[in-house]
Parts: structure tokens; C-alpha cells; sequence
């Protein structure tokens, strides 16, 4: 296994952690629980941290990573109820309609 990254939030972690699963490359999720510690083990130490199983997924869970930080391109979009929604959000959040691409 290697270290991919070091992240700021387990959700954050879980989240890079299910986008890089759902693309096929197999990672793991630790130091889930040792913000406890903080202070008596440094900061970088604590932090979640997303591993991989193969050194060769490196490059595209980088991509895929890189992609998700992303924010979304394109005009925010008229929900049927009138809601405007912006270009990142695929559901309205008033009425919870599907935007229709």
C-alpha cells in the first residue's frame, strides 16, 4: 500500500476514498480517530489519510482527486419550479426536481 494523501476531514477522506473505489482503484481510509491525540502527536501525524493498493493508480487517483476539487463549469440552471440552481448542483434543493440535462 502507499499514502496517497493526507486529508483535513475524515469525511473528506471517505468522500476521495468513494470516488477513487467507484473508478476501480482499491484504497483504504486510516487515522480516523487520532484527532484525539492532537497536540501530543503532530498535526500531519493525526490527519485521515486515503491509501492505495498499487503505486501504478497513483496518476489517475491524482486525476480523479484533482477533478473533484474542481468547481463545476457552466451557467447555473432554471429549476421547473423556478428556482435558480447553481452549475455543480444536480437536484433543486427547494423542491428536489432532477436537473434535466
Amino acid at each position: 500500500m502507499r499514502l496517497l494523501q493526507r486529508c483535513d476531514n475524515r469525511l473528506q477522506a471517505e468522500h476521495y476514498a468513494n470516488v477513487l473505489r467507484a473508478a476501480g482503484i482499491r484504497c483504504d481510509v486510516r487515522n480516523t480517530t487520532l484527532a484525539g491525540a492532537l497536540g501530543e502527536i503532530p498535526f500531519m501525524e493525526c490527519a485521515p489519510q486515503l491509501w492505495i493498493d498499487s503505486s501504478l493508480d497513483v496518476p489517475r487517483a491524482r486525476e480523479l482527486i484533482a477533478d473533484i476539487q474542481r468547481p463545476a463549469d457552466g451557467p447555473a440552471w432554471l429549476c421547473t419550479c423556478g428556482e435558480s440552481i447553481e452549475a455543480q448542483f444536480g437536484a433543486c434543493w427547494q423542491c428536489g426536481a432532477s436537473r434535466s440535462d
